[in-house]
């Protein structure tokens, strides 16, 4: 405890402009006076208000959309009975142009709110028992967890109750509005399946066993880029919401209030360490909990496609709305769907898409108009498409971000067509740094950024891939930087058709990246990337592919060898020498100039061939952006 306390004070000495604003005002004085600004009018509302302590209620101001408001609701564990799904959707169509957003939160976000009818929703939303309370700044945030809880064959722990435990520990309770130095992410996972993100938050617990009782092992400090890390303890369900409030308590008291980009729960946990972050919560709490289990999040995750038995023999059927993307009519008529045909409850997804629960015969409701609107069973491309607000709606957006999201999936469903049945790709979108699309989880994930090209300011993204959501989770790796929005189809295209060549029957992106890409480098595969893509027009007979002579080399030098191996291979129909290992061809002569084979290759592309592959180590490439920037001459003159 020393070593936190003597830390967490030379940090706060000195608070940022934030936490001086918090000791100035109060959260629950701006939720009073939200009714006298609906009599006085927007321009009634205080700045410290409008850009602060309103969003404390899920009441944010949206320059973009002038004197209306974003309103974001609540829905603990994605889970809307059919009353709450009702209110909501009335509440869209009367005051907030039919546009609903399903958030990676799983909740909704309602917009183009004026401030004179923010009072009367707020009514109707606690009239049937949902809130808005917390679900921005310095607070706990909505719960995730399966959207199958209590359902699905794999679920072990029903963790509804365990998350109503935990949230009503802080909701609505004022030593707990506002009183965080940020925001604070939990998620809770009962099931072998990984379809809440499980690992991707401030505070996870994860399905485990440990002498053949199942609990929840604990992850701590995820965020955007990073990964929680495991805290090496099991939990039994009972003693969840316990250890959860020992861990906010000392992130309220210990938590750095400095500096407004470094103070997650994370940033506490990497200055102390773990285990001493750990004994301060056991000390707080006055028990010492066992060290950790197995981890049992080993079945394929994210959105099950089209429909999925439950125990009680019915079905949730699947609905996909690309990029979230919703209205409050449609969810009417989602409602009306479980009126005729049930009695199950509307399940939002991590995914920004949704399952309706409880239905007995899933053929008999797809002639809905629902369903004509939005696919049951729809591409790859689209069943785990998620995509945060853009430039329309956040004031963060670098680059339109759902729109963005939809003409790649639309591009790729109609040039590579793939059916969710056959193959699973999770692409995820993020229109900036804040990471809100949860790209570093995505087999794809794009982030919105800004660059220059031709010395003028440009809009794009990072890409990155490699994301895993099976056992425990890993963060995606940057593979592309600086991508204009216009070239994204151009470059991702290429590392479709890798997977789609080579995929086994049914195989998901994430599988084979674990069985195929991940025993290549990064590098190896961004020139693949770059180089397909320069050539596809006029030389597509140079194709590179990923095969087994490019896996598992031990160097960045071995695997340009092996590619400009190839590459020679498809320039001139013969291979450069007998052998394809950089280390067995010292005996053997320089290889013919690809020219005299095949005249049509241009002079400058054979001399980046031959420099891949020549025997003498001072004149062979030995990094992958050296071959780059001479490609660059190759292709551009520059």
């Amino acid at each position: 405890m020393e070593r936190l306390i003597k830390i967490s004070e030379e940090k706060n000495k000195r608070l940022n402009k934030i936490e001086q604003l918090k000791e100035r005002y109060s959260a629950e004085e701006a939720f009073e006076r939200i009714k006298i600004y609906a009599q006085k009018g927007f321009s009634s509302i205080p700045e410290h208000d409008l850009n602060f302590f309103l969003k404390n209620f899920g009441i944010f101001y949206r320059p973009s959309t002038p004197e209306r408001f974003m309103i974001r609701v609540r829905v603990p564990g994605g889970r809307l009975k059919k009353e709450q799904a009702i209110e909501i959707g009335r509440i869209a169509r009367e005051f907030g142009r039919d546009y609903i957003d399903i958030t990676t939160r799983m909740q909704v976000e309602l917009r183009y709110i004026r401030i004179e009818d923010i009072p009367v929703i707020l009514e109707r939303l606690e009239s049937v028992g949902i809130t808005t309370y917390q679900t921005g700044v310095d607070n706990f945030r909505n719960i995730v967890q399966d959207p199958l809880d209590g359902l699905s064959f794999d679920n072990v722990i029903t963790t509804w109750d365990i998350l109503q435990k935990i949230q009503s520990i802080f909701l609505k309770n004022p030593e707990w509005l506002c009183k965080l130095p940020r925001k604070f992410n939990i998620s809770i996972n009962g099931s072998f399946s990984n379809r809440c993100n499980a690992f991707g938050h401030d505070l996870c617990f994860v399905l485990a066993e440990k002498n053949g009782i199942f609990g929840f092992n604990v992850y701590l400090g995820g965020k955007v880029g990073e990964v929680a890390k495991p805290a090496d303890l099991f939990l039994t369900g009972d003693l969840v919401p316990t250890f959860f409030e020992g861990v906010g308590k000392i992130y309220r008291k210990y938590g750095f209030r400095d500096s407004r980009n470094r103070n997650r729960i994370k940033y506490l946990i990497d200055a102390v360490g773990m285990k001493e972050f750990i004994n301060a919560v056991e000390n707080e709490i006055g028990i010492e909990f066992q060290k950790s289990g197995r981890t049992l999040t080993e079945l394929d995750g994210g959105d099950h496609p089209e429909k999925i038995q439950l125990k009680d023999g019915s079905f949730a059927v699947h609905v996909v709305v690309p990029a979230g993307i919703f209205s409050g009519s449609d969810l009417l008529e989602a409602v009306r769907i479980i009126e005729e045909n049930g009695n199950g409850e509307i399940r939002f997804t991590v995914e920004q898409n949704f399952y309706i629960t409880g239905i007995k015969d899933p053929e008999s409701i797809k002639d809905y108009p629902l369903f004509k609107k939005y696919r049951n069973r729809s591409t790859a491309y689209f069943t785990n498409l998620t995509a945060c607000a853009g430039t329309e709606h956040c004031p963060f957006g670098i680059i339109p971000n759902k729109p963005d999201a939809i003409k790649l999936a639309d591009y790729l469903s109609e040039k590579y067509p793939l059916d969710s049945s056959e193959g699973k790709i999770r692409m995820y979108w993020s229109a900036c740094q804040k990471g809100c699309g949860i790209h570093g989880m995505g087999d794809l994930g794009f982030v919105g950024v800004k660059f220059k090209k031709d010395g003028k300011v440009v809009t794009g993204v990072d890409i990155y891939y490699g994301g895993t959501v099976i056992g425990e989770s890993t963060e995606g790796k940057l593979l592309l930087r600086s991508i204009p929005l216009d070239q994204i189809s151009s470059y991702i295209e290429q590392i479709v058709k890798i997977y789609i060549e080579l995929k086994k029957e049914k195989e998901s992106f994430e599988k084979f990246y674990k069985r195929v890409l991940s025993r290549i480098s990064k590098e190896a595969l961004r020139f693949i990337i770059i180089f397909n893509n320069l050539i596809k027009n006029d030389y597509p007979q140079l194709s590179l592919t990923v095969n087994s002579s490019v896996l598992n080399r031990s160097s960045e030098e071995e695997e340009i060898f092996t590619l400009g191996f190839q590459l020679y291979r498809r320039a001139t129909g013969k291979n450069p020498y007998s052998r394809n290992n950089i280390l067995e061809i010292y005996d053997q002569p320089e290889p013919e100039r690809p020219s005299k084979l095949n005249p049509y290759i241009p002079k400058k592309l054979e001399s980046v061939i031959l420099r891949m592959i020549t025997k003498d180590n001072k004149k062979r490439y030995r990094v992958f952006t050296e071959i780059e920037e001479d490609l660059k001459e190759v292709f551009y003159g520059k």
